[in-house]
């Protein structure tokens, strides 16, 4: 997953595409160690990465890979074979006129001790399509063989490589500040602008080293699932084997629930690249969507080997323990993703699985208030003066968070304090499940009517539960008309989050602003935003306004909301303020 996976391949390209690479191109020779079967499940050796740089033809590559561990530093060895094929390439590529032709070339090759190749050594592993462009690569091959001898100490009898052979398939130096001003878009989460550069770049380049790769991942982030097929498609079209683009078309496909289109993607990138540290977890996570619990065990303990310090893979772990059954292993595999990343939302999602298996429900509700304590800490500085993207994300965090040890203490049959946190998660997060868990809450507590209305609203709002349609078919006794109530529903869901404002000032017009709430509710401080300018002086207004109960204790923290400000002046002299639910917020700008 970009952007911080490493490249293997792609990282160096990345690199050495300056300026002085389109002046002077380069042959690159890299060497990326596997390991043997024998050694899947257990700790993936560091991976030397040796490169040797050798000018060639502009706009043209070489890259050597292992497929054999070679256990040893083979950069002396390489850089031999380097300077020779180096020579017999440019020959060959000129010989058969292919210098202003584009395609890439995966050529097996398989080198004996004694420096000849094997019986049926070279072979084409990949064709470009171009048939020119593949007979100049077996052809560079073949006549650089026989090579040097083997070191003594390679302890094989043969060393198998893969020979990538790419024509003008280097990234154009003017589009890597494009590139680059992508990736720092992108890691400050600011996709929209993200895909708007790369969108623009693969236009003036379609074939920019992992321009359609890092797209597909920003649409994925995006959730423009369909698109991210798309580029994603085009990023292997491109690149067979790019070392990234199948496991980022498995999260794209994953994410549209088309698991079973998921896993061969995720099976293609561990055939490239065996020890990758991704697609083993992400596999893993599909077959427990897939409800193939034995295949998900396995391929997480194959990635706990391989990053023995990720606490997503000891999160899921815990997942598929639950689901086999084995609850202290579960136990175990969620106390050490806690031990590795301690944060917030980390606390959250542990509290939460163990809270939904009814683990050690105690332990459980201590994870959830340390999560919440976590956060209250960072959150007693938020201010109106440079409100950020972080801001808002503790916000709907905290909204999370809330519903968590909610229902933790709803399991533990602690049914009026489990209400005080639901109904503040729900006021400050409405999604369908939050719903939900406030319907039980009202179910337990005798609360019959408030239930129905509930589910009802956990139906109409965004992510609908579908556990929630259950219960209220069961309190209605009949389905018959659950869908026209559900509709009518959606109007309450604005209804609640909606305040009317005197219109003191006379004015039409439409407005964002930001509104700092701390408990009581108090308000902080309020901030115009965007809009029309005539409802600007609206901000002392809406600091007098009285806002509906959102905080379940007396914590010291400020929650960052964003208003929307409508007034007319036919049908009255109100306006009304509409706060936004929080996990629709996301960017600050």
């Amino acid at each position: 997953m970009l952007p911080r996976q490493p490249f293997f391949l792609q990282w160096v390209f990345e690199r050495l595409s300056p300026t002085t690479l389109v002046k002077t191109a380069t042959m690159v020779i890299l060497l990326v160690p596997q390991t043997t079967p024998s050694q899947e499940k257990g700790p993936a050796p560091p991976v030397p990465l040796h490169t040797v740089t050798i000018e060639t033809v502009p706009m043209h590559t070489i890259t050597i890979e292992t497929v054999t561990l070679p256990g040893v530093d083979l950069k002396a060895y390489l850089t031999g074979l380097s300077a020779i094929l180096k020579r017999y390439w440019t020959t060959s590529a000129r010989d058969n006129l292919v210098l202003n032709d584009k395609g890439i070339v995966f050529i097996k090759a398989t080198v004996q001790r004694n420096g000849t190749l094997a019986p049926g050594s070279p072979m084409v592993e990949i064709a470009s399509g171009n048939p020119k462009l593949d007979d100049a690569s077996l052809a560079t091959v073949n006549a650089a063989a026989p090579f040097d001898t083997l070191p003594e100490n390679f302890k094989g009898e043969k060393l198998e490589l893969r020979i990538i052979f790419r024509y003008a398939y280097l990234p154009d130096a003017p589009y890597k500040d494009i590139y680059e001003s992508a990736q720092r878009a992108g890691a400050n989460q600011e996709y929209d602008t993200a895909a708007q550069l790369l969108e623009g770049l693969v236009a003036k380049d379609p074939d920019y080293t992992n321009g359609w790769n890092y797209l597909g991942w920003i649409y994925t982030k995006l959730g423009k699932h369909d698109k991210a097929v798309i580029a994603l498609k085009k990023a292997i079209e491109v690149n067979p084997r790019d070392p990234n683009a199948h496991n980022n078309l498995g999260q794209a496909l994953a994410s549209q629930k088309k698991y079973e289109e998921a896993v061969p993607q995720y099976q293609k990138q561990i055939e490239i690249n065996k020890n990758d540290r991704y697609a083993h977890a992400n596999l893993g996570r599909v077959y427990l969507e897939l409800q193939e619990n034995e295949k998900a065990l396995q391929e997480l303990e194959t990635a706990e080997g391989i990053t023995p310090k990720d606490p997503g893979v000891y999160y899921t772990l815990g997942r598929a323990y639950l689901k086999s059954n084995q609850t202290q292993k579960a136990k175990e595999a969620f106390k050490k993703s806690l031990e590795i990343e301690p944060v917030p939302m980390r606390l959250n999602n542990v509290a939460y699985q163990m809270a939904m298996s009814q683990l050690d429900l105690p332990t459980a509700q201590r994870y959830a208030e340390s999560g919440i304590a976590a956060l209250v800490l960072k959150m007693r500085e938020t201010s109106l003066d440079a409100p950020g993207n972080e801001d808002l994300r503790m916000t709907a965090w905290m909204g999370i968070l809330w519903d968590t040890l909610g229902w933790i203490l709803f399991q533990e049959g602690k049914v009026p304090e489990a209400e005080k946190y639901v109904m503040g998660a729900w006021q400050l997060h409405s999604v369908g499940e939050v719903g939900y868990h406030l319907g039980r809450v009202y179910e337990a507590g005798g609360r019959k009517a408030e239930a129905i209305r509930a589910y009802e609203l956990a139906l109409g709002a965004t992510r609908p539960n579908n556990e929630a349609r259950e219960h209220l078919t069961l309190l209605l006794g009949s389905a018959s008309d659950i869908d026209k109530r559900v509709e009518q529903a959606r109007a309450q869901l604005t209804a609640m989050r909606t305040i009317k404002v005197p219109n003191e000032h006379d004015v039409e017009g439409v407005a964002d602003f930001w509104i700092l709430l701390a408990p009581g509710p108090r308000v902080v401080g309020v901030k115009f935003l965007t809009g029309d300018e005539a409802l600007r002086p609206f901000a002392e207004d809406l600091e007098k306004v009285s806002y509906p109960e959102v905080f379940p204790e007396a914590t010291e923290l400020r929650l960052l909301r964003k208003g929307r400000l409508s007034c007319m002046r036919e049908g009255g002299m109100s306006c009304r303020l509409l706060l936004t639910s929080a996990e629709t917020v996301t960017t600050a700008e």
